[in-house]
């Protein structure tokens, strides 16, 4: 089986001539089905830039990227669209719901993006919130839940799809410790392991590290495996 995201020697440069700045440099790595895998280092050191690439949020300088197996530079922007749509899953920590709808809203609108719409889309999305303990929540607004909660109807709604793959950042810098702890369990039993996704998760908590299979560490733009050498 081919691995789900393979990165090749991917670069980032913003700016350029004496203004470039080199934020990810001749990054490698490989996400196979079903991994966790973390990425960690130094604030400004390119994590961000690096999940929005694998994310297809953004183009490499120069590199390849593939998906299933199948390269994806050179693709229009509509099929990277469809391709996000129906691949992969975003959580933020910003949570980035939408504040004029209501939880299970902000779910179904995803299923509405990809085709499914209707009562089905509306009782599907209802489900997924039920799930995570939202059942009673699920006609709240944004402004009105906890941060807990939102990041429950964020991760709700990137389940939605019934992605492949899974890219957090920092999905637990805005939850006290506790709220953060029944996050992270539900990463490792409500959204990994147990249904057979890949993840990529963005964190500054090393917490996180018991649950991974991997940790990769980035520095000034390059990416490195644990024990400091280059990750392929």
């Amino acid at each position: 089986m081919s691995a789900i995201l393979e990165m090749e020697s991917v670069s980032k440069t913003y700016g350029k001539g004496h203004a470039a700045v080199q934020a990810v440099d001749q990054a490698s790595m490989k996400i196979e089905p079903g991994e966790i895998v973390l990425i960690m280092g130094p604030s400004g050191s390119g994590k961000t830039t690096l999940l929005s690439m694998a994310g297809l949020l953004l183009k490499p300088t120069q590199g390849r990227l593939l998906i299933n197996g199948e390269v994806i530079n050179g693709k229009s922007q509509r099929q990277m669209a469809d391709l996000r749509l129906r691949t992969l899953g975003f959580i933020f920590q910003a949570y980035n719901l939408l504040s004029a709808l209501n939880a299970r809203e902000n779910v179904e609108i995803v299923l509405n993006m990809a085709g499914n719409g209707g009562k089905a889309a509306s009782t599907y999305a209802a489900e997924l919130l039920d799930k995570l303990g939202l059942g009673s929540r699920k006609h709240h607004l944004p402004a009105d839940l906890s941060g807990g909660e939102k990041q429950r109807v964020a991760i709700a709604r990137a389940l939605a799809n019934d992605p492949q793959l899974i890219l957090a950042d920092e999905p637990t810098g805005n939850l006290d410790s506790k709220t953060s702890e029944e996050v992270m369990e539900l990463f490792c039993h409500g959204m990994g392991r147990e249904q057979g996704r890949s993840m990529i998760i963005v964190t500054h908590n090393p917490a996180f590290e018991r649950i991974a299979d991997r940790v990769l560490w980035l520095e000034d733009g390059h990416l490195t495996n644990g024990n400091g050498r280059t990750n392929h």
